[in-house]
């Protein structure tokens, strides 16, 4: 497993790629997502929900993680580090705001 930085001129392409490659088929993925913050620690974002879709739209500077009954939006978000195995799947994502708060998703 290994982790890496994805650059901003890739987010849109890499996270489309991802959700085609991955999340179109018939068996479910399920993903848990935490915030963290030096004024609040971590927090739970959401429990083991079905991910259903994850896009970044340059236009509005937005990623948006679809999960099976929520959108969890991060605006401007400033660094995307991403956690994938050999065939591209990935196991985890922590994005960095321009503020410093951490979006922490675990997928399985």
């Amino acid at each position: 497993m290994a982790t890496k930085k994805i650059s901003k001129k890739e987010w849109q392409k890499y996270f489309d790629s991802f959700s085609h490659k991955f999340l179109k088929d018939q068996q479910p993925e399920y993903i848990e997502i935490q915030v963290m913050s030096n004024d609040i620690g971590v927090q739970p974002a959401t429990g083991w929900t079905i991910l259903r879709g994850i896009t970044y739209d340059p236009k509005s500077d937005m990623l948006e993680i679809q999960v099976d009954d929520l959108e969890h939006n991060i605006t401007h978000p400033k660094e995307i580090y991403v956690e994938e195995v050999e065939d591209g799947w990935v196991t985890g994502i922590e994005v960095i705001n321009k503020d410093g708060e951490k979006n922490i998703f675990d997928i399985r």
